[in-house]
């Protein structure tokens, strides 16, 4: 295609720059290319009426096609064609269009002779309608693919389309406000998925936007924590800030990938829409981990677009294939981004500490190239053998459900054309290769992990207590942290509780339900007191929680002892700290037990305990259980002097 040719009066150095920039932006959008020339024939004059040099050309001009870009105090009204200040995309390309429209109709018409006959050169719009009858479909032969996409805004984008700009930007944001960095990424990506840019731009912006948002989802952000106490609605809404800020980037590859699958490309041969199908999958992957980083559950649809990209995937044959083109590559396979999260799907999140999530990612990053996904056997579909169902799980491609274990799918669904088969024999090998490294004397938190998760990576997990066949469905109070558990124990006063329902019981522990009408931090592990009427009252121990915006969740192990409420003072010191005391269970070598708040243990501690009307001294000995807020310790009398 030939070009048709502009040329610049009076532009400073940043206009000129940014006309040139947009021009390789607006290139696909384009009806002919165009170029900025300084000598020659001229399709297009641009003034800029911000400069004297641009004025005065643009007064002195005779005859010839002529726009002018202008800023909101110097717009003329005698011009058919304007670029406002600032220069955006979609002014640009409208204009360009509308001047290649009208230079086109200057030639249609023409007569054009051949040695046999004389024809009319076919007008534009003719090729035109020629080029959309000939409009590409998706392909036939792969499955299909529905991602809904927000509809294109028909205002010019506030937004930033230009590559370098965009990185010079994102250089200049705060770099430890969390909150402003989002909000600002937030405010510049929102418009972009609602703005008509070539697919190639868009995957080059939205690699540049995808370091830093990668980064927020992994650091520790120090303020958030603290206003988990502090300040739980605004704690809340950063939670959901940075869900909405993945969301939008999500939707910005689904736009690509529905342009590419849209016009019939094939991922094979497509190396940037496989580019957009393992972003899409490795950033739905992080918003699901976000979630579950707070026990919530994944947004919905966000499980069924990953089953359907493998899908997908599996048949276009590149679920392993990586590529990389200028400036962009992939270093993990779809097949290892999808494993990965599956992994940690099957692994109950919801039952592990805040922050062992990540832990649990990263673990299952080194081993999720060493399942295997395939299609349903004859004998697996009709399987009921406990030996043959083991580390099998069951994948439906059309739900949004995570893998289950096959043993409670039935054979109707397993037969379903979708289903595929998810074997985690070869994974529990690595994790006991694992263990047995850890157990030589590299032993660390990934070790208690492995030995945690095993069960349910088995698929063999079983509840330690059977739920009991039926129970009451009754209030009862729950006290979280020493401190209120204290009060509640020493005033019978249980303002400083919270109404929750037992839903669910069993011999060794309960499930509680309540409205999540307001935050509450709780965590895996903590301590809590539950106080009924009808018995004493009883501590627990959160295994389990889900929070979702209706309803939380807790699943409570239950101690054999009540807990008592003390004080004590250290040694030396003025400041009375409250703690609880556990008696020694029966049949166990484990005596009487204190658990006060983080921070207070420390070996060989001395501590003068009023428990009731009796005082002692203790002196601290074995710290027997710790989480973010608690620490549970033994101890042993001193010896009254």
């Amino acid at each position: 295609m030939s070009f048709l040719h502009i040329k610049a009066y009076g532009f400073n150095d940043t206009d000129y720059a940014l006309l040139k920039s947009m021009l390789n932006l607006t290139d696909k959008s384009l009806l002919q290319k165009w170029q900025l020339i300084e000598k020659g024939h001229i399709d297009l004059a641009i003034y800029s009426l911000d400069s004297d040099e641009g004025s005065t050309a643009w007064q002195q001009h005779k005859n010839g096609t002529v726009a002018v870009l202008a800023s909101e105090e110097n717009m003329p009204n005698n011009e058919r064609f304007i670029l406002k200040k600032p220069l955006r995309s979609k002014n640009l390309t409208q204009i360009l269009n509308a001047v290649s429209q009208q230079i086109n109709a200057n030639n249609t018409d023409i007569t054009v002779t051949t040695t046999d006959k004389s024809t009319k050169k076919p007008s534009f719009l003719s090729n035109l309608s020629q080029r959309f009858r000939h409009k590409k479909t998706p392909r036939k032969e792969l499955p299909s693919l529905n991602f809904s996409t927000p509809e294109k805004s028909i205002n010019s984008p506030h937004t930033i389309t230009d590559p370098e700009l965009l990185s010079q930007w994102l250089k200049q944001l705060p770099e430890n406000d969390n909150d402003k960095i989002i909000s600002a990424i937030l405010g510049n990506l929102t418009p972009l998925n609602r703005t008509s840019i070539p697919g190639n731009n868009r995957l080059t912006l939205l690699d540049i936007y995808r370091r830093p948002i990668h980064k927020l989802v992994f650091n520790r952000d120090l303020t958030s924590i603290q206003r988990e106490t502090s300040s739980p609605a605004e704690f809340l809404k950063a939670i959901n800030n940075l869900s909405n800020l993945l969301g939008e980037l999500i939707i910005a590859y689904k736009i690509i990938i529905n342009e590419y699958y849209q016009s019939g490309e094939h991922p094979n041969s497509n190396s940037r829409f496989l580019i957009a199908i393992n972003r899409l999958a490795e950033l739905i992957s992080l918003l699901i981990l976000h979630s579950y980083r707070y026990y919530r559950s994944p947004p919905s649809g966000s499980i069924q677009d990953l089953h359907q990209l493998y899908i997908y995937c599996e048949a276009s044959n590149t679920l392993s294939t990586l590529v990389s083109i200028k400036d962009i590559s992939i270093d993990n396979s779809f097949f290892h981004n999808y494993s990965q999260l599956m992994l940690t799907n099957i692994a109950e999140p919801f039952s592990l500490e805040k922050y062992d999530i990540f832990r649990l990612f990263n673990l299952m990053g080194t081993i999720a190239d060493q399942i295997k996904i395939s299609h349903l056997s004859d004998k697996q579909i009709k399987a009921s053998s406990q030996l043959l169902l083991a580390s099998n799980f069951y994948i439906s491609g059309t739900s949004d459900h995570p893998p289950r274990p096959l043993s409670s799918i039935n054979i109707e669904d397993r037969k379903l054309p979708q289903a595929r088969l998810l074997n985690t024999y070869p994974v529990l090998h690595v994790i006991d290769d694992m263990a047995k490294s850890f157990q030589k004397g590299t032993y660390n938190l990934d070790f208690q992990l492995l030995q945690k998760i095993r069960p349910q990576i088995d698929a063999s997990y079983q509840r330690e207590y059977e739920r009991m066949p039926s129970v009451e469905v009754h209030q009862v109070n729950i006290a979280s942290g020493v401190v209120s558990i204290h009060h509640c124990l020493d005033s019978n006063d249980f303002s400083k509780s919270l109404k929750w329902t037992i839903t669910n019981k069993s011999e060794g522990g309960i499930m509680a339900t309540r409205n999540s009408d307001r935050h509450i931090s709780l965590n895996i592990g903590d301590f809590i007191a539950i106080f009924d009427s009808a018995s004493t009252p009883l501590l627990g121990v959160i295994r389990w929680l889900h929070i979702n915006k209706d309803t939380t969740r807790i699943g409570l192990e239950l101690h054999s002892t009540s807990p008592t409420a003390i004080t004590f003072i250290p040694d030396g010191e003025t400041e009375i700290f409250q703690g609880l005391l556990l008696a020694e269970v029966e049949d166990s070598k484990q005596g009487k037990t204190v658990i006060v708040n983080k921070g207070v243990f420390s070996n060989n501690r001395i501590f003068r305990v009023k428990e009731g009307d009796e005082t002692y001294s203790i002196i601290t000995d074995t710290l027997i259980h710790h989480t973010l807020h608690f620490e549970q310790f033994s101890f042993k009398l001193q010896a009254s002097s």
